[in-house]
């Protein structure tokens, strides 16, 4: 088992963007949003909600196995030793928690959590999760299974963040958002409870940790001249905005397939 998991500590080369490695992974990212977008945008619930199972799943045990390569460290003696900032509670890690809303949560009973559960995963998760993929130097490593499963993580939720909005386009509306905003400061709380409550250990769940300064690019720069309590609030109305805009971009790409779709038979005529 010892030498199973040294295995997987493999190391390579760090690849750097737009690298061989990075445009590999790319290929079936792209190639597979498209597919399930287009050909399974008007599936059944239960084909929706097993897709979304099946990639939750494999997410999950990647992410598990990770859990255990960071905790071992080979040697003689091997030894176990976990730390609790690699526990997966940042903005990219909410794949975890929202996807089971969307498959467990009943919608006729709960259906403002279901819609935020939407919302997260087609705005925020992939927003955060496209930034990573194209900007990959944010996650990018010498160990080779850590770079796998962190572009098949992060590719997963611009697949399934495009997938879930395509899959409920008529239901999402401006109230999502709204809701989305609301899920995304109760997840912010959270952090920033994880954060305080291990102090002087440093967990740097979302980057918003109050007792150092954050290691964002600009964000540290705004933290250190301005506050503390400016950046969280600079932090939250960047991904509110973007949550927004996000929302904008996709609803007009709809409604501009819908109106072409529309005047296609009126055009014949």
């Amino acid at each position: 088992m010892e030498e199973f998991l040294h295995f997987l500590q493999g190391e390579m080369e760090v690849p750097g963007i737009f690298s061989w490695f990075h445009l590999l992974m790319l290929i079936p990212i792209i190639g597979l949003t498209i597919f399930i977008s287009v050909f399974f945008k008007n599936t059944s619930e239960k084909n929706y909600k097993r897709i979304l199972f099946i990639f939750w799943i494999i997410l999950i045990v990647l992410e598990i196995l990770k859990q255990i390569l960071k905790a071992f460290h080979y040697g003689s003696p091997s030894y176990w030793e976990y730390s609790v900032r690699d526990f997966p509670f940042s903005i990219c890690s909410m794949v975890y928690y929202f996807v089971p809303i969307i498959l467990f949560v009943n919608k006729e009973k709960h259906p403002h959590i279901v819609d935020a559960a939407i919302g997260y995963m087609s705005f925020i998760s992939l927003v955060s999760g496209l930034a990573v993929c194209v900007y990959t130097d944010m996650v990018m490593s010498n160990l080779i299974y850590t770079n796998v499963q962190s572009l098949i993580h992060h590719g997963s939720q611009v697949i399934l963040g495009v997938f879930i909005y395509v899959w409920n386009r008529e239901k999402i509306s401006f109230n999502t958002v709204y809701r989305t905003w609301i899920a995304f400061l109760i997840t912010v709380v959270i952090a920033i409870i994880i954060n305080v409550s291990f102090y002087p250990h440093f967990i740097n769940m979302f980057f918003i940790n109050p007792t150092r300064i954050t290691n964002l690019p600009i964000g540290n720069i705004v933290q250190e001249k301005l506050g503390y309590p400016v950046y969280l609030l600079l932090f939250v109305s960047l991904i509110c905005l973007l949550t927004y805009l996000t929302y904008l971009v996709e609803s007009s790409i709809y409604n501009l397939i819908k109106k072409k779709k529309a005047a296609g038979p009126a055009a014949d005529n």
